[in-house]
């Protein structure tokens, strides 16, 4: 067994200039006039769930073994907790405050067309590159022309499906699909889709009895392998891009089987965990932005057989790891070779009764990240956890040191060699993660800060509280850990405010520019809805006016109008008061916003009101956003006419005939309205 070492040193940035330098031990003379060889693998969406990191129910075996041979960072987070951004990072070597990419809608050739991404500066420095399987964000179309001399491409992680056979549409409420005699029924895990305006239904999971060959790991693996055999004198880069443990959760029965249910331990959940939280918080925590709710699993029994589908795809990936270890081994290229490995992000199983990522807590900001050494330069190589604050960010110019290329001055990340090679006194300990506009997260090897684009914040204890159940934000002992941390967030210099108002996220730029999000779709298509809310737009442009800001972020819980009854409105922590002749009295609202917040149970996020509702089919039916109903949330009717009709429906149809009714109703109808949203 080898010994365990941790290292405890600090280092501070500074510009370090190598050539090819295995750590302390003594190059051999062949490897002093070759470059090393990179294997970098990129895993999808793989928290801290692996045996290397502590997880006692994780089956890793070779990525346990890797890190015994190599450098495990335990502090290791991401630059974004969300696949386009991260990746954007990484292969940027820019930060998403810098790069302006902040979500998923991502293309190199369209968003950055001047940047040079890692894969195409190791061609341009000598190497051969190859790559396969999900190393940029989106399809192939997504991967710049000249990033690698060959790309395998990327078949999807819905495989041994297509995705076609996941579409929402088809799913009604299952959709069978027959492949080599078998027939499945989707979705496996029998839960409808919370995620409705998705073309696909991925929040899915369950063994798939088919061979290993239909799934898109094997495949990538599979042709990465194959690579290998044709690969020439020059040094390679080659990268492989796992698409598991990405949701759907679809895995060969045999790794389903080494997680049977009655040995599974779920994530602790403690009731109160929301008291304590920001609105903002609570909002990235119960809507299904990037997975499902926390209640439909825990409604449909699922709650076990995700965590197990989870552990189950990690075990897949592990396997397939140490096949394309074994087959560098086999050819020799493992003395010369090092191998690169991490993860974009975390993902959250049911903590914060959250499922996915978009988030900035740890559960969504850890991941790991390792670094192997050739065999040939660590014989005597003991395992080392390195303690520090590090970033994937860092990736490229540690990458570069590695093949002693130059680093890019664009490069904002540092490089990681100096604290491996020696030890060094000041490494600066932080490290930030952006998970949208105006909102960071700051990470330290005894907190973690979360500051959200309307100026509030978490503060956790990550010494003390591990699982972040106890935000001390608020408490006076913290103020001054916050204003330490606060220095570390970015400026975002292109912004002059951040808001937020009701459900809307607005952004006044530099320029005096206005722009206003839906918060609830914020990521998911980030468009610009300023031109549809022009009297919010005059309203909040007065507002700045006639009642200057103090602070860059903020929120505004009331903006007087000559349209609406002036009474004030609050969206904080789910209390509502307003007249009830246009609101939902104080008591449903906060009734319903108890229930884990679904305030979408009907459609969406949409309310629809008819004025004059005692007098039959007389007043105009509006339709309003649902996220926190303001007086000044604006109404929707230019929506599809089929909500208006549905809509008459129910009012005409109601025994009590009262905006209550549409919280109340739970029939076929209101389902109705509540899909096609």
């Amino acid at each position: 067994m080898l010994e365990e070492k941790t290292i405890k040193v600090r280092a501070s940035v500074f510009l370090w200039i190598m050539i090819p330098v295995f750590f302390s031990c003594k190059p051999t003379p062949e490897m002093a006039e070759t470059k090393p060889n990179i294997v970098f693998i990129a895993i999808d969406d793989l928290n801290d769930w692996v045996g290397f990191l502590g997880h006692r129910a994780a089956i890793t075996p070779h990525m346990d073994q890797l890190a015994e041979k190599g450098y495990s960072f335990t502090n290791a987070h991401c630059p974004a907790p969300v696949c386009g951004p991260s990746r954007t990072a990484i292969l940027s070597g820019m930060q998403p405050v810098t790069s302006g990419i902040y979500d998923n809608n991502v293309k190199f050739s369209r968003d950055l067309p001047e940047v040079t991404t890692l894969p195409e500066h190791f061609r341009n420095h000598g190497y051969q590159v190859f790559g396969v399987g999900k190393i940029f964000h989106g399809g192939a179309s997504n991967v710049p022309k000249s990033a690698f001399d060959e790309y395998g491409g990327k078949k999807g992680s819905a495989a041994p499906f297509s995705t076609s056979d996941l579409e929402n549409s088809k799913q009604n409420p299952f959709h069978e699909v027959t492949k080599l005699g078998k027939t499945f029924k989707l979705p496996l895990n029998g839960m409808p889709a919370d995620r409705y305006w998705s073309k696909a239904h991925t929040f899915d999971w369950g063994a798939v009895d088919l061979p290993d060959s239909l799934f898109s790991d094997r495949i990538s693996v599979d042709w990465a392998i194959e690579k290998l055999d044709h690969i020439g004198e020059k040094p390679f880069l080659l990268t492989l891009g796992f698409e598991r443990p990405h949701q759907p959760l679809f895995n060969p029965k045999r790794f389903h089987d080494l997680f049977p249910l009655d040995s599974i331990r779920l994530p602790e959940v403690p009731e109160n965990d929301f008291e304590d939280l920001p609105y903002r918080a609570k909002q990235l925590a119960l809507y299904p932005l990037t997975s499902g709710r926390h209640e439909t699993v825990v409604q449909y029994g699922q709650w076990e057989n995700a965590v197990a589908s989870y552990l189950a795809s990690v075990s897949f990936v592990d396997e397939l790891i140490g096949d394309l270890v074994k087959a560098l081994d086999q050819r020799n290229l493992m003395e010369n070779t090092w191998i690169v490995l991490w993860s974009d992000h975390g993902w959250h199983l049911g903590e914060k009764q959250h499922w996915g990522k978009a988030t900035g807590w740890y559960r969504s900001t850890r991941v790991p990240f390792l670094i192997v050494p050739p065999h040939a330069a660590n014989e005597d190589q003991k395992s080392e956890n390195v303690e520090h604050m590090v970033n994937l960010l860092d990736l490229p110019p540690t990458m570069a040191d590695i093949a002693g290329i130059p680093h890019k001055k664009e490069w904002e990340g540092r490089s990681l060699m100096p604290i491996l090679n020696q030890p060094i006194n000041d490494w600066e300990e932080v490290t930030i993660t952006t998970f949208s506009i105006g909102s960071h997260t700051v990470t330290t090897p005894n907190w973690q800060l979360i500051s959200y684009f309307d100026g509030s914040f978490e503060l956790y204890d990550l010494i003390r509280d591990p699982e972040q159940f106890k935000n001390i934000a608020e408490q006076s002992s913290s103020l001054q850990i916050i204003d330490q941390l606060k220095k570390h967030i970015p400026e975002e210099p292109n912004w002059k405010y951040f808001i937020r108002y009701g459900e809307y996220k607005i952004l006044i730029h530099k320029n005096e520019s206005i722009q206003v999000f839906n918060l609830m779709l914020e990521g998911r298509n980030a468009e610009d809805i300023a031109k549809e809310v022009p009297d919010l737009v005059k309203k909040i442009r007065a507002s700045i006016k006639n009642h200057p800001p103090k602070n860059k972020k903020f929120s505004i819980e009331f903006i007087p109008s000559n349209t609406h009854e002036n009474v004030e409105a609050n969206c904080i922590d789910g209390n509502l008061h307003g007249s009830q002749k246009t609101f939902e009295s104080q008591a449903l609202y906060k009734e319903f916003y108890a229930n884990n917040g679904r305030r979408s149970t009907l459609f969406g996020q949409r309310k629809a009101i008819q004025k004059n509702k005692y007098k039959e089919d007389q007043g105009p039916i509006e339709i309003h956003n649902l996220s926190c109903h303001t007086p000044d949330t604006f109404d929707i009717r230019q929506s599809p006419p089929q909500w208006i009709e549905k809509a008459k429906k129910i009012i005409k149809s109601a025994s009590d005939p009262s905006d209550h009714y549409f919280w109340k109703h739970k029939g076929s109808e209101a389902s109705d309205i509540y899909n096609q949203s």
